[in-house]
């Protein structure tokens, strides 16, 4: 009997060692497979990790390119300068980021504001401004949020409550201030008789539909302007438009910053650019009424 017994013990010491022997490896698989689950679950979020930082170094890499290219500009030359003084013909005052030029020697009727283009520093205009106001005009260049017409569209809303004795407008802009002035013309048309383009055209046929006064400007030798657009947009323009092409004329002469990006040399010098630009503003003007 007690042979039995120590016989039974030993079987089931001898069951038990074979029992785990055998789950031995069902045990090592499951932790392997444990093992290999963790693995792949670290090596998601350490892919993740890479990912969102290389989101983020991306996005403040745009975000730094983009604060370096809005607030890189186009700043007025030392000739544009001398502009900005007044004299016994034109008053020049700098007043809440408008250039005014007040003729003294008559009360304007008229006014003439300008959106310079973009990434150009409005006072750049200072002398096509100063001669179109030397004939009795209101004249007023809007020096725009970042240099950029696009931002303040409604600026003009500002000039002419500033100047309400005037009793008629006229709005233009060179290259992308042109565009925006007659985004400008399209929500407040009652307060505008005329807009100028400047090596400029509109995007829709607005102008066209309630037959506004157009006086369109360009150069011959402009290299930034699309000419193809320029052609197309006369179906947008009413029909009497009156049209200037400045032979030799390029872009960047309209002002005084520079050569403008991917300009093309002009043929004709800066200040003949100009008296031809003034003349064409001067004599639009004078059949505003």
């Amino acid at each position: 009997m007690k042979k039995d017994k120590v016989r039974s013990k030993k079987r089931e010491y001898d069951t038990c060692s074979i029992t785990m022997e055998l789950e031995k490896p069902l045990l090592y698989e499951e932790e392997q497979a444990e093992i290999a689950k963790k693995r792949k679950k670290l090596k998601k979020q350490s892919m993740n990790k890479a990912i969102i930082k290389a989101v983020l170094i991306l996005l403040i890499c745009s975000v730094l390119g983009f604060f370096i290219w809005l607030t890189s500009y186009y700043a007025p030359t030392s000739e544009a300068e001398t502009y900005l003084k007044s004299d016994d013909a034109v008053t020049v005052s700098i007043d809440n980021n408008f250039i005014c030029f007040t003729p003294t020697n008559i009360t304007p009727t008229k006014g003439f504001i300008l959106y310079p283009a973009a990434k150009v520093d409005a006072k750049a205009y200072a002398k096509i401004c100063k001669m179109i106001s030397q004939q009795g005009y209101q004249v007023v260049a809007v020096d725009m949020p970042f240099n950029f017409s696009a931002f303040g569209k409604n600026k003009a809303n500002e000039v002419m409550n500033k100047y309400n004795n005037i009793e008629h407008w006229v709005i233009g802009g060179d290259s992308l201030g042109g565009l925006v002035a007659t985004r400008y013309v399209n929500s407040k048309l009652d307060n505008i008789d005329g807009v100028v383009l400047i090596s400029s055209y509109p995007s829709d046929s607005y102008l066209k539909e309630v037959n506004m006064n157009v006086l369109s400007i360009w150069g011959s030798k402009d290299g930034v302007i699309d000419f193809q657009s320029l052609i197309d947009a006369k179906e947008k323009l009413p029909p009497d438009t009156t049209y200037v092409e400045i032979e030799g004329a390029n872009h960047s002469q309209f002002g005084d910053y520079g050569k403008y990006n991917n300009d093309e040399s002009a043929l004709i010098n800066g200040d003949d650019q100009k008296q031809k630009t003034v003349d064409s503003i001067v004599e639009f003007m004078k059949n505003i009424d």
